[in-house]
C-alpha cells in the first residue's frame, strides 16, 4: 500500500510538471492534473492541500535535483576553473536531459505562485555556487564581486547555453558550444581580465 501511494504521489507530480510548462499556473485545474493522473481529485488534495503547496513541492524537488546533479563530481577537481569547468558541463547535461523540468526551473523562478518559503529552500541548495565564487575570489582568480551577482550572472548565461545546446545533436559540436560558453563566462569572471581597470588606467594615462 505505501509504494502505491508513493507511485500515485509521483504520478501526480509528473502530470503537474508537464501541464503546468504547457498550460502555466492558471490554465492547469487541479481536475485536469488528477484524470491526466489517472487518480481521484481527493488523492491529489489528500497529498497536497492546495494546488500552491503542489507547485511549492515540485519546485523544491527540482530545485534540489538540479543543484544535485550540477554539484557531482566537483569536490574532485582542483582548483576554481577545473571545478566550474565540471559544474557547467554537470548542469548543461542536466538540462538537456530533463527540459520540461529546466522549463518550469524558468518559468517559475520568480513567480508569486512559489511560496516565499519554497522560494528560499530552492536558492538555498545552490549555495555551493556563491562558496565556489568566494573561493575563486580568496585565490585571486576571479573578480572580486558581489559573489551572488556573479552567480545570477552565471545562472543566466547556463540558461541560454542550455537552449543553444538543445538544438543540435551532434555530440561533437555540442561539446565545442559548451566549451565556448565556458570560456566567454569565465573570461567575464576571470580576475585576470579586468577590462574596466584597464580602460581607467588608459584614461589616466590620457589625462
Amino acid at each position: 500500500m505505501p509504494e502505491q501511494g508513493a507511485e500515485k504521489q509521483e504520478a501526480i507530480l509528473d502530470t503537474a510538471l508537464i501541464l503546468f510548462t504547457e498550460r502555466g499556473f492558471f490554465g492547469t485545474p487541479t481536475s485536469m492534473i488528477s484524470k491526466e493522473a489517472g487518480v481521484a481529485t481527493g488523492t491529489l488534495f489528500f497529498y497536497f492541500k492546495t494546488k500552491e503547496d503542489l507547485i511549492d513541492t515540485l519546485y523544491r524537488r527540482i530545485k534540489s535535483e538540479a543543484a544535485q546533479a550540477m554539484c557531482q563530481g566537483i569536490g574532485k577537481e582542483k582548483g576554481t576553473k577545473a571545478k566550474l569547468r565540471r559544474l557547467w558541463f554537470n548542469a548543461v547535461e542536466w538540462g538537456v536531459q530533463y527540459p520540461a523540468k529546466m522549463k518550469f526551473m524558468e518559468q517559475f523562478a520568480h513567480s508569486p505562485f512559489v511560496s516565499t518559503t519554497a522560494h528560499e529552500e530552492g536558492m538555498s541548495h545552490f549555495y555551493f555556487l556563491q562558496d565556489l565564487m568566494r573561493e575563486g575570489i580568496r585565490e585571486g582568480v576571479i573578480r572580486d564581486y558581489d559573489p551572488r551577482l556573479l552567480f545570477c550572472m552565471m545562472a543566466a548565461s547556463l540558461s541560454g547555453l542550455i537552449a543553444r545546446v538543445s538544438l543540435t545533436d551532434d555530440p561533437v559540436e555540442r561539446e565545442a558550444i559548451i566549451g565556448q560558453g565556458l570560456e566567454f563566462v569565465w573570461n567575464g569572471l576571470n580576475a585576470g581580465k579586468n577590462t574596466s581597470d584597464h580602460n581607467s588606467r588608459r584614461m589616466k594615462g590620457k589625462a
